[in-house]
């Protein structure tokens, strides 16, 4: 059967929110359409493998479901954004993309996004977030702004999910980093350097029910996020730079 999208969800230790995602994916608003979920399990020490087994289970006995769930296990935490890719290399999709495990982005939004650019090629869709306040906001606007001086584009609400492509236009994206922020970074510029059409929606980023932040509750991993963010558009920039002279 055709798989009309696939949704790539990293879990780092989001055992206790599993069965309140496996409920979101129940009640997806996508009529006519076949879907993939895939939980990529980041190298988890809470049981987070277990809960998808257990999910997977409960799915098998539904008759003529429109969805079906794939588990990716890593042995190591390679990151959100390692986990990412990874489940990029087995979506089987059409359309394919990415949000959050933590139920801070509800994963509607995602197919209110497929059914914005079903049946078109070169489209970079993702979530602008409209909640977006204090602290949060101001560095979001730092990030846009340095990535404007550097990189010479608009990006707006970087680092707001989800984010969704046509599966065939994977072959524009040749060299994705690794990290979470740089690679939202990545895709998005790309996007724009190769003339995609950008979709976005508004969404509302809700505060976490069960488990903690990966990165708001350590400083130094912060600092780290803001140093890798800061210096890769400089790296991107001089890529970017480096491709086109050797045209």
């Amino acid at each position: 059967m055709h798989t009309n999208f696939s949704i790539i969800l990293p879990c780092y230790n989001e055992s206790e929110n599993i069965h309140e995602l496996y409920n979101e994916i129940l009640n997806l608003d996508v009529a006519n359409s076949y879907f993939e979920i895939i939980f990529v399990d980041n190298g988890s020490k809470d049981g987070t493998g277990d809960k998808i087994d257990e999910i997977i289970q409960i799915s098998s006995k539904i008759k003529n479901s429109n969805f079906f769930i794939t588990k990716l296990t890593l042995t190591n935490n390679l990151g959100y954004g390692g986990g990412i890719l990874e489940g990029l290399k087995i979506a089987k999709g059409e359309y394919i993309g990415w949000t959050h495990a933590d139920l801070q982005t509800p994963l509607n939004d995602f197919c209110k996004l497929y059914l914005m650019i079903k049946g078109k090629e070169k489209v970079f869709a993702k979530g602008k977030r409209v909640n977006n306040r204090g602290f949060d906001s101001f560095i979001t606007r730092m990030h846009e702004v340095c990535a404007q001086l550097i990189l010479g584009k608009k990006l707006n609400e970087i680092n707001a999910q989800p984010k969704i492509i046509n599966k065939k236009d994977l072959i524009f994206f040749k060299n994705p980093p690794k990290n979470w922020t740089t690679l939202d970074t990545y895709f998005y510029y790309i996007s724009i350097k190769n003339n995609f059409q950008i979709f976005e929606i508004d969404v509302i980023f809700k505060s976490r029910l069960y488990g903690q932040s990966k990165w708001k509750n350590n400083f130094w991993v912060f600092i780290k996020h803001l140093y890798n963010n800061f210096f890769y558009l400089f790296r991107l920039k001089f890529l970017d730079e480096k491709n086109n002279s050797a045209k």
